[in-house]
Parts: structure tokens; C-alpha cells; sequence
């Protein structure tokens, strides 16, 4: 049991969504990587065309276990120089944990702006997984190996908690227009449809589970009620599910002046516009896992007595199997659904002069069922100068309205860096989260690769 809870939490905080891209993805000139927040941003955008080699997003973010600031665990693990053993602590103030990880690959994507329309294709890698409502003493016993003493003869009895994960081959494409433009108001709208391609997927539904840690080797449950889902990952690519997803955006600019989106020197000294609302329903969508597939019914009323639990060889593929030999019930060779990190999210960006701007973005998820990905609560707060050729943000981010961090993101021509977690990846500070993203994109006024210059402003 231990192994489920470091591939769910500990291997989270090691490798893996914060999750929005904070410090590209309000931008103006955003492009692809800020379509998966609103996909309107490319409608009448600063720019004609967007080529987008390949851009990528690694987060990960947990309540319980944090890595303290002494060692200096993100440069170390870089370096390989991490010290063996135990290097990370605990923080046991909730009655319960949780844990979110995401990574994203966008690979060779495409945008072309004509003014009032725009559309654009995109793919990506994505990997998600959430672990939500982790009983505090539950994750203490998993993490101590079932080797912690004062735990021994105590009779536990676990609230519901659920986890999910899924990885998929990303296929989208995007369309969007304007809808209404006046002197002072201007609205548009995009949607992106995905087809997905699902390479594994798990989930688990853990509804009771009572229980007696006896000594290090054994345990005793009373009582379990629990539904895991999981697909075998040998090999780990694979079309194990297809399912689709679309993310919903629409747009309001107030006084929007047009010669700020013009493509030539001057724009950078006008105000694009007084302020824009953004409004956007971000990944809506499902994977059916039908190859290799299985669901596990773990159920028991009576004492059933677990030996060896400690040296037990369980992973995510097979923890299902492990249960139902362990503690009772049904496995059967059967389909089952993952729902996608589905979230409603707002955007507020005010610009004070030509090239500063101030923003305030909301991300709340929608949890409608165990076996969906849960998508992490965020409020970011960022003021960003913002060019045509240069990009500075510097953002302030409250996840899960709890965990407060600061984020930087730079953008020079056809590459940006940043991380939404920028004590942690420094050393500042204890790590409990880890965030870093990239991106190499050209964008143009001119069609890609045709005779003579670009737009100076681009050169």
C-alpha cells in the first residue's frame, strides 16, 4: 500500500501541474499556450499566424509531505545529488490530504488570426491525476511503511477519499470569432473540440475502509467498500481509450483600440484596450478505457487478515488484484470512464499604460464523480510589461486558497520560461509544489516562409 501512496503523492512532488501557465497564459500574445485556459485569446490577436514547436508545463502540488528548504531538493534532483533516504517531512494540521499533478507537451501546433475569425490545430501529451479527502493518518501509516509503533493496535475507520489519473495523445483543433464590436465594446468567442487518445488511465473509489494496523507485517480490515478502475501499462504506450473534450471561452474588451493589434512598431504605445473579462469552461470531456482494462469490486464485512502487507508488491496496476486477494470481493475484464480536470474559470486584465498590465484569474473546479481528475483551486494575481518582442509577469498565485506562492514567466521573441512556483525552485523556500514550463513558438504577420521581411517588429 505504501507504493500506491508514493506513486500518488510523493512521485507527484518529485516529477510532475501553478497548472495554468501563470505567467504566459493571460498574455496577449499567449498563443497556443494560452488556449487551455481561453481559447478566444487568438481571435483578433497582435499577431497573424502562430507556429508552435514545442511547449511544455510540469506541476505538481500536495497538502501533506514537503521537502525542507535546506535541502534543496529541486536543484538536487536536477544534479542528481539528492542525499539517500528519508529527505522530506510531514504536515499533519488537516484531517485530511490531497495532491494534484499535471504535465503538458504541446507539440506541433498551428493559429492563423484573420481579424473578426481566427481558427488553429493543436497536439499535446497530457498527464493528470488528483488524490483528494487521503485520511491524515492513513497517509502517515502508508508513508512509515507500516513501521510506525504508536499506530499499532488502533482501530481506524476512513471518511471516503477517491484518486484518479489518466494519460492521453491530445488531437485539437479551435475556432472562434467576433461576435459584437463598437466603440466600446467588443466580445468574442472560440471553442476547442479534442479527440483523445487514452494510454492508461486509473481510479479508484474508496467509500469505507476499517482497519487495524496489528505490527509491521499485518493488518486487519474490518470492513471495505471500494471500486478501482486501471488499465495494464505494459507497454506504456498504447490506445487503451478514446474519448473527447472541448474547452469553452468568450471574451469582453472594453474600448478596444485596434491599432494596438497592429503589427508594426507603434502598437507597443497604445493602449490595447481600458480592460477585458474573460469567461471559460476548461475541459469538459471523458476517455473509455476499453483495452486492457479491469474493474475491481472490493468489499468485506468480516475481519480479513492481511500478512506481509508491508513487503506487498502493489502499484497502481495492480492494486485492484491486490484487494480482492487481500480482502475480498470481484475483478472483472470490464470498461470504465475517466472524466477529464473540468473547471469554470474567470480572467480580469486591466491595462494602466500601453505596456502594464494588471490581472486577477479564478480557477474552480467542477467534482461531479470519483472517477474524474480534480482539477486544483487557484487565484492568481499578476502585473506583467508586456511588448511585441518582451514579456516580464510577476504573479502571486493561492492554490487550493491555502498554499500561497510566487510565480515569474519571460517571454523574448520566440521563447518563454517561467514557473508559478519561484521560491521553491530557487531554494526559498519549503517544497511542497514544484512548477517550471517553456516554450519555443514563433509568431508573424506575414504567411510563414513567404518571400521578404517580416514585420520589423517581429524581427
Amino acid at each position: 500500500m505504501k507504493k500506491i501512496f508514493l506513486s500518488l503523492l510523493i512521485l507527484i512532488t518529485h516529477f510532475s501541474y501553478g497548472q495554468e501557465m501563470w505567467g504566459i497564459s493571460n498574455s496577449n500574445y499567449s498563443g497556443n499556450m494560452g488556449i487551455f485556459l481561453n481559447p478566444s485569446t487568438i481571435v483578433g490577436a497582435p499577431y497573424k499566424y502562430e507556429i508552435n514547436i514545442v511547449a511544455a508545463d510540469f506541476f505538481a502540488e500536495n497538502s501533506y509531505i514537503y521537502f525542507p528548504q535546506d535541502k534543496h531538493i529541486v536543484w538536487n534532483s536536477i544534479t542528481g545529488n539528492n542525499e539517500p533516504g528519508k529527505n522530506y517531512s510531514y504536515r499533519t494540521g488537516d484531517a485530511t490530504q490531497k495532491g494534484f499533478g499535471h504535465t503538458l507537451i504541446i507539440g506541433p501546433s498551428y493559429i492563423k488570426n484573420n481579424g473578426d475569425w481566427a481558427w488553429g490545430l493543436h497536439s499535446a501529451i497530457r498527464t493528470e491525476v488528483s488524490v483528494l479527502d487521503v485520511p491524515t493518518d492513513l497517509a502517515y501509516i502508508a508513508y512509515s511503511g507500516f513501521h510506525a509503533p504508536e499506530t499499532f493496535g488502533v482501530r481506524f475507520n476512513s471518511t471516503p477519499m477517491s484518486y484518479a489519473s489518466a494519460n492521453w495523445l491530445e488531437l485539437g483543433g479551435t475556432y472562434g470569432r467576433v461576435y459584437r464590436e463598437t466603440e466600446n465594446d467588443y466580445i468574442k468567442w472560440a471553442a476547442t473540440g479534442n479527440i483523445l487518445i487514452g494510454s492508461n488511465g486509473w481510479y479508484g473509489d474508496i467509500q469505507n475502509l476499517d482497519y487495524t494496523v496489528i505490527d509491521s507485517t499485518n493488518a486487519v480490515i474490518h470492513n471495505m467498500n471500494a471500486t478501482i478502475g486501471e488499465t495494464e501499462n505494459d507497454p506504456f504506450i498504447g490506445i487503451r481509450g478514446l474519448g473527447l473534450s472541448t474547452t469553452l471561452g468568450a471574451t469582453y474588451m472594453h474600448k478596444r483600440r485596434q491599432g494596438g493589434f497592429e503589427c508594426n512598431r507603434s502598437n507597443d504605445n497604445m493602449k490595447k484596450y481600458d480592460y477585458r473579462i474573460g469567461v471559460s469552461l476548461i475541459d469538459l470531456g471523458t476517455i473509455r478505457y476499453f483495452r486492457k482494462s479491469q474493474v475491481a469490486n472490493v468489499a468485506t464485512t468480516t475481519n480479513q487478515v492481511w500478512t506481509g502487507i508491508d513487503t506487498a508488491n502493489i502499484n497502481l496496476n495492480n492494486i485492484g488484484e491486490s484487494l480482492v486477494n487481500n480482502v475480498g470481493g470481484t475483478i472483472n475484464d470490464d470498461g470504465f470512464y475517466i472524466w477529464a480536470p473540468l473547471a469554470i474559470s474567470t480572467q480580469f486584465d486591466y491595462s494602466f499604460t500601453p505596456k502594464i498590465y494588471g490581472n486577477l484569474s479564478l480557477v474552480k473546479r467542477i467534482h461531479f464523480t470519483e472517477n474524474q481528475i480534480a482539477r486544483g483551486d487557484q487565484m492568481n494575481i499578476s502585473a506583467r510589461y508586456e511588448k511585441r518582442k518582451f514579456e516580464a509577469n510577476i504573479n502571486y498565485s493561492l492554490f487550493e486558497w491555502d498554499q500561497s506562492s510566487i510565480g515569474l514567466g519571460l517571454r523574448y521573441k520566440w521563447f518563454v520560461i517561467g514557473t508559478d512556483r519561484l521560491l521553491q525552485f530557487i531554494g526559498l523556500s519549503d517544497v511542497q509544489a514544484f512548477d517550471f514550463f517553456f516554450g519555443f513558438k514563433f509568431q508573424f504577420c506575414k504567411k510563414p516562409f513567404s518571400p521578404g521581411p517580416d514585420c520589423a517588429a517581429f524581427q
